[in-house]
């Protein structure tokens, strides 16, 4: 493994290009962060990159850019130690340390997560090891996801975050924004539920929300038992895939006001609604998914 760039700001995130394998398609952004006002040894943030690239083709995310295929369970792993020796000490320190499998790529189309999953605690050793796995839940993964529930039963009760990158609750919009075929919203209901557990943090919805793209709170508490999911909603990020695509943030727009109603409509029937607009500098600094990468690899290997 070599590090090709790291670019960022301490204190907010810090997103490394780490090339494997000798060759520029193999390249994968691992972020280091932190969660402002919190401190390291309070919340600790370790994106990991689960594909070279991604084969999903969400018009926001400039990992789309390219696809090379899949790291390996060491390889996965390879990104946790590169963060973690930057501090030595501290993950044993650590009140909360989130890994996430969430950076580039599709989890679920890689079983080398289900095995890094498996690993993981004899890596980052942390009394507050948490594992989050963030996915658009892929149709023809049925097998994974059921994988995922066992290992996490197993070794992560009460210590891990699911979440679905649902982005709009119209199918036709979720077509458009993950052009990959994908779970239904009753599918996602229906898998959640069992995923699952008392003791166990909800399954998080999340919606990048885009100007011009379904948001109903009625479909949402028709379809999800607020007892087991919340709703996150966070801007849609600024990327050159989503300024060629024509896509904006809703949240700074007319339609603000409106979401806000649909918010408090979704808090009244029992959901929790968590509002991550994240840091303006992580913005400013290019930090977003991709933009690393389509920085520090050469145009050559996009194809």
């Amino acid at each position: 493994m070599e590090v090709l760039r790291v670019s960022g700001v301490p204190g907010v995130a810090e997103v490394g290009v780490l090339r494997f394998r000798g060759d520029d398609r193999y390249c994968v952004e691992t972020v280091d962060g932190l969660a402002p006002p919190l401190g390291r040894r309070e919340k600790w943030i370790v994106n990991v990159s689960t594909q070279f690239g991604c084969p999903v083709g969400c018009p926001f995310c400039d990992a789309a850019l390219a696809y090379h295929g899949e790291p390996t369970a060491d390889e996965l792993l390879a990104q946790v130690r590169w963060v973690l020796e930057r501090h030595p000490g501290e993950a044993e320190r650590c009140a909360k340390l989130k890994v996430h499998f969430a950076r580039m790529g599709e989890p679920a189309l890689n079983d080398a997560v289900l095995e890094a999953l498996e690993r993981l605690p004899g890596v980052a050793v942390s009394p507050g090891l948490w594992a989050c796995v963030a996915t658009t839940a892929p149709r023809g993964c049925e097998a994974w996801f059921e994988a995922l529930r066992e290992v996490k039963d197993r070794l992560y009760r009460g210590r891990f975050q699911l979440q679905f990158s649902v982005q709009s609750t119209a199918e036709r919009d979720r077509a458009r924004l993950t052009p990959m075929p994908h779970w239904s919203l009753e599918g996602l209901a229906e898998y959640g539920a069992r995923f699952w557990r008392p003791g166990d943090r909800k399954v998080v919805l999340n919606f990048a929300l885009a100007r011009g793209v379904a948001f109903d709170a009625g479909v949402l508490a028709a379809t999800f038992d607020p007892a087991r999911f919340a709703v996150k909603i966070t801007p849609v990020n600024p990327t050159a895939r989503g300024a060629e695509s024509g896509l904006a943030t809703v949240l700074r727009s007319e339609r603000s006001a409106a979401i806000e109603r649909a918010l408090a409509a979704l808090r009244a029937r029992g959901f929790d609604v968590i509002l991550s607009v994240g840091e303006g500098e992580e913005d400013r600094i290019g930090s977003n998914c991709g933009q690393a990468v389509r920085v520090a690899r050469p145009t050559g290997a996009e194809a």
